[in-house]
């Protein structure tokens, strides 16, 4: 049974499908927490945060259908609240990981693990203790040859591969190839997981 500090710890939940939100939250009360928002917009969550010193616990998904939410777990420590976070998610990758632990995620769980694990992390994280923080040790990769580089920024920039191909006189099939060779390379799953991994080993530039 929860101690009367778990009973009251205020718990918020993002994710962008309202059925996770709704699966997490009857798990999570059926414990005895207390939950007392579901959110599926990140601007929603910011606010709620910025005007509710109260909330203890923040719940949230990494992988929305519009990008990796990195942008959310920073914008959250530039806050420095006492607010203690644990990332809920279907991706995989450490080297994304690694960044929302540097952002002060205090834990990652995989939607694909049982609740009982979320309930785990939460109790571990309520006594500021980490949870799963282990990663696979990085590969460094080769350097990028000028052509890789090339279409590396581009897509840092958010361009499509029919922009690139018009900007670098290529078809469009042809930076396809050479962007599926890039995620390839860098193991990483789209073009936003891989700008942040070469911005991080140095390779593009902000």
């Amino acid at each position: 049974m929860l101690t009367q500090k778990y009973r009251n710890m205020n718990i918020i939940l993002f994710d962008d499908h309202q059925f996770v939100l709704d699966s997490i939250s009857t798990f999570l009360r059926a414990k005895g927490a207390h939950v007392i928002g579901t959110y599926t917009h990140k601007n929603t969550v910011i606010e709620t945060i910025k005007n509710n010193k109260e909330i203890d616990l923040l719940i949230s998904d990494v992988l929305t259908d519009e990008e990796i939410g990195l942008s959310l777990f920073e914008e959250i420590q530039k806050m420095k609240l006492p607010l203690k976070v644990v990332a809920y998610s279907s991706i995989h990758s450490d080297f994304v990981k690694q960044f929302l632990f540097e952002y002060g995620v205090m834990a990652f769980v995989n939607k694909k693990e049982p609740l009982e694990k979320l309930w785990e992390a939460i109790e571990l994280v309520y006594l500021n203790e980490r949870y799963k923080k282990q990663y696979t040790p990085e590969i460094v990769p080769p350097q990028l040859t000028p052509k890789e580089h090339e279409i590396a920024r581009y897509l840092a920039k958010g361009l499509a591969s029919k922009e690139i191909a018009l900007l670098t006189n290529t078809s469009v099939n042809t930076i396809n190839n050479q962007k599926s060779h890039l995620l390839a390379k860098f193991d990483c799953t789209n073009s936003t997981e891989l700008a942040l991994r070469l911005l991080q080993m140095g390779y593009l530039k902000m």
